[in-house]
């Protein structure tokens, strides 16, 4: 009997550790600062509040919250492959033909070069640089050793929440402060109901790639 027992104990011990593993869902604001080239004097100077934004992530979704003169919100579902920009002056959405791809979930913060390259639709020369803290968080940083002046050279993955919380282009970047792990509101990743498709407007692409209809 005992033999049967334990066993079926075990199972019950070990049941929760995949749930422990998961990507934590969390809130956060998106500070953009301006990079300096190496060797640079002075330091990266950060973007004043209005330009900030806010990010909110649950497992393979997110929310992408603009604080500038258009306000635009961008949704992305990667299980769906869906991505689409909404306009809350018209009451509006723009299908896209993907997110932005300074932002992925990993699988593991060890070894997030498939999943970054998976999320650009430029070329990623990816290389692991190892361990770093990032507002006292654990990070671990990743550069496109092949980046252009249009692609991101750096992206600093967070090793509890899996995902990017700090990158670096030509130039700009940006880096998440205020991080609340919490679980994140279902409707906060869907297109309200009242929203229709927004109608294509010549020489106003709003900033993303529209998605080829």
């Amino acid at each position: 009997m005992n033999s049967k027992t334990v066993p079926l104990a075990a199972m019950f011990l070990l049941a929760p550790i995949p749930l422990a593993c998961q990507a934590q869902d969390f809130s956060a604001d998106v500070v953009y600062v301006a990079s300096v080239k190496p060797g640079a004097p002075g330091k990266a100077a950060e973007s004043s509040p209005h330009q900030s934004s806010r990010l909110y992530v649950s497992k393979d979704q997110m929310r992408l919250e603009t604080r500038g003169l258009t306000g635009t919100v961008l949704l992305v579902n990667e299980a769906e492959h869906t991505a689409f920009a909404l306009f809350a002056g018209q009451k509006a959405y723009q299908p896209l033909a993907n997110g932005p791809s300074e932002y992925f979930r990993a699988t593991s913060a060890e070894d997030a070069c498939p999943d970054w390259q998976k999320a650009s639709d430029q070329k990623i020369v990816c290389e692991k640089v190892g361990p770093e803290l990032v507002a006292g968080r654990r990070t671990v940083k990743y550069q496109n050793k092949g980046a252009s002046k249009a692609a991101t050279a750096a992206v600093w993955v967070d090793v509890a929440l899996k995902f990017v919380v700090k990158w670096q282009g030509a130039g700009t970047g940006a880096e998440l402060r205020n991080i609340k792990e919490a679980q994140q509101a279902a409707d906060l990743f869907a297109v309200p109901s009242d929203y229709e498709i927004l109608k294509p407007q010549k020489g106003k692409s709003k900033g993303f790639a529209q998605k080829p209809k």
